[in-house]
Formats: C-alpha cells, sequence, structure tokens
C-alpha cells in the first residue's frame, strides 16, 4: 500500500509493495545465469578435448614419418593412445575405433602393417582421430563426435 509523507514541505510516497521486487527478479535471472555458466563450463571443456585429439592425431602422423619403412600400425595406436592419456580430461575409452590411417596419393585406407610399411616416399600420410565428447550435463544435449585429421608427408 502506498502513504503519502509529507517531508521538508514535499510530498514523497513510500511504496511498501516494492520490498520483494529484487529477490523476485534474481529468482527469474538465476536459471539464466546457471545456464550461461554451464555453457562456458561444456565450451571449455570441448575446446580443451579438441586440442588434446589435434594432439594425438598429429603424434600419430609424426611416428610415420620418424621410422617410414619400419612403422607398424600398433606403434600409430599407441603413439596416439599416449598422447591422449597425457590430457586429464579426456578419456581413451571415448575414442572411436579404429582410428583411421590413410597414405599415398590418393589416399588410400591403410588396414595392414603391409601396407603401412609400403607408403611410398614423398606421399602424405594422414591420420585421423575421431571422439565422443559427453558432456557432463547431459539433460541439455546428447554427446557428439568430434573428428580431427593431421596430415604428413612421409620423408
Amino acid at each position: 500500500m502506498n502513504s503519502v509523507i509529507m517531508k521538508d514541505g514535499i510530498y514523497q510516497t513510500s511504496l511498501s509493495r516494492r520490498d520483494g521486487q529484487s529477490l523476485v527478479e534474481f529468482a527469474l535471472i538465476l536459471p539464466l545465469f546457471v545456464l550461461f555458466i554451464i555453457g562456458i563450463f561444456e565450451l571449455g571443456r570441448a575446446f580443451f578435448s579438441f586440442i588434446a585429439i589435434t594432439n594425438a592425431a598429429r603424434e600419430g602422423a609424426r611416428v610415420v614419418t620418424f621410422w617410414p619403412g619400419k612403422v607398424t600400425l600398433a606403434n600409430v595406436n599407441t603413439a596416439v593412445e599416449t598422447e591422449i592419456g597425457n590430457s586429464p580430461m579426456v578419456k581413451w575409452s571415448n575414442v572411436i575405433q579404429p582410428i583411421v590411417i590413410q597414405c599415398g596419393s590418393p589416399l588410400a585406407a591403410v588396414t595392414l602393417d603391409s601396407q603401412l610399411k609400403a607408403c611410398p616416399s614423398e606421399a602424405p600420410i594422414r591420420v585421423s582421430v575421431t571422439y565422443r565428447f559427453d558432456l557432463i550435463f547431459q539433460f541439455f544435449s546428447s554427446p557428439f563426435l568430434m573428428t580431427r585429421s593431421i596430415e604428413m608427408m612421409v620423408p
């Protein structure tokens, strides 16, 4: 209820019904603010995972370029697994297997050690890693896949 008070010859109104206005405004804005903070947190985790699988694919391709003609598919998988294992928030169990390795020009899938060892010199080698990113707060969205491919030249 509004009441009129005379102070120093000026009429002022006292609005006693506005006491809870700031509490109601806070209650309306709080869920949006929490969603915004959660979104920032999830985006940071996704970006970190994206960088981690990029580094893992790069490490897999790098192994082939260091030991051309001698490397095996197990060496490439171990290099990728080791690099992902060095990332604290990325799980090896979420990497979609098999890791895709392609060699030559045009690029052809490599599924055997003999194909990897026969990859010609001065030809590109591509290692692709696909990762299933699980959100912490899964009621907002379902998991999604991230794929990174790195291509290097075989010396």
